[in-house]
Order: C-alpha cells, then sequence, then structure tokens
C-alpha cells in the first residue's frame, strides 16, 4: 500500500544552519519561493520540498517548508532528511557537509578550476558557473577523506538568498562507475522584483 505523506514544517529553517545559503535578512520584502526536487537510491518517488521566505514590513520573516512525499512504509521511514542536513544520511554512507559552511561568505571569490582546503581535511574543486532553475551558481564537488568512496557535487547561489543549497548530488564510486544515492537540486525559484 502506498501512502501520501504532507508534512508542514514551520520553523525547520533553524536546523539547516550548515547548508543556509543565505541569512534571512538576505531576503527581499514580499515572498520568495523555492521548489527543490529530492531523489534517493532508496525511494522509488521523488520527495518534493516547497520553502516560502515572506519578508514582512515590520523586519519580521515567515518561514515555510512544506514536503511531500509518496512511497511504502520502508521508503517513507526516510521522509524528512532535511532534519539532518548538515550531515547527508543516505543509509550507505554519511557525508558531513558542515565543512562547507567556511566557504559560503567567500563563494563570490571563488574561481571554477580552482581546489580549496576546508576544515578537517576536506576539498572542494569549484568547476563552472551556471545556472539551476534560474539561479546563477557556483556548482564544484566536495571530497571528504573519511568517505573516499563518495562523491558530493554542490552549488552555491552567487546571486539570489536561497536557506538551503540550489544543489547536492552524492555519488558512490565503485572505480570507475558511479551511482547517485542522493540528489536534491532546486527546479524552481521566484522572487519580488525591484
Amino acid at each position: 500500500m502506498r501512502k501520501t505523506i504532507v508534512a508542514l514544517a514551520c520553523g525547520l529553517f533553524m536546523v539547516l544552519p550548515a547548508l543556509a545559503q543565505s541569512d534571512l535578512s538576505q531576503f527581499p520584502l514580499g515572498t520568495t519561493e523555492m521548489g527543490y526536487r529530492i531523489t534517493s537510491d532508496k525511494l522509488t518517488e521523488p520527495e518534493i520540498l516547497s520553502i516560502t521566505v515572506t519578508g514582512l514590513p515590520d523586519g519580521r520573516y515567515r518561514v515555510r517548508m512544506t514536503t511531500e512525499a509518496t512511497g511504502t512504509p520502508g521508503e517513507l521511514g526516510l521522509f524528512g532528511f532535511l532534519l539532518g542536513m548538515t550531515t547527508v544520511r543516505s543509509g550507505i554512507a554519511d557525508v558531513d557537509l558542515s565543512p562547507l559552511a567556511a566557504l559560503f561568505p567567500h563563494r563570490g571569490d571563488l574561481v571554477p578550476g580552482e581546489d580549496y582546503i576546508l576544515p578537517g581535511r576536506g576539498t572542494f574543486h569549484a568547476s563552472e558557473i551556471r545556472p539551476i532553475a534560474g539561479v546563477p551558481c557556483l556548482v564544484g564537488t566536495y571530497t571528504d577523506p573519511d568517505h573516499p568512496h563518495t562523491r558530493t557535487t554542490i552549488a552555491f547561489s552567487l546571486e539570489k538568498p536561497l536557506l538551503i543549497s540550489p544543489l547536492i548530488r552524492v555519488e558512490r564510486i565503485k572505480g570507475e562507475d558511479r551511482e547517485v544515492i542522493l540528489s536534491l537540486e532546486l527546479i524552481s525559484y521566484s522572487a519580488p522584483t525591484g
């Protein structure tokens, strides 16, 4: 039997500091909407994550996150993995993404083709600048020395405020073969103009 679950997780952003692309103060007045598609080797159908950040005239913000998933009870046991987004848990390997937080304030200075050493001995190789859902991004590869058979592709927004990275793709490496075990990708983005 398949079940559909819709979860409203107001305030969930507070547990995502290591992957927060922007401080809330960087969001404009009005409503910014972000949509993500999440796939995993453990799910037969993607999860959809919708995030809305509304900048209010009095300087406060309203954040709404909705996650929807369809699957078997076993598949939905992983539902809500965003609660631990500082560590990607795929059931195969845990990848600690918190060292990447050192790059966020400097992401506009990162140069494609360059390697950057991170806290904890990890490295980030900046690969290219390209749009993801219309958002200009720097895309690169993160290597965690504690998980040599795992490669993580991650993107940083260069211009637009986002609460979560526009791309996180974790691959398991076996010789020359690579298998995507987890992918989170921005699929839609809208923000107030002017």
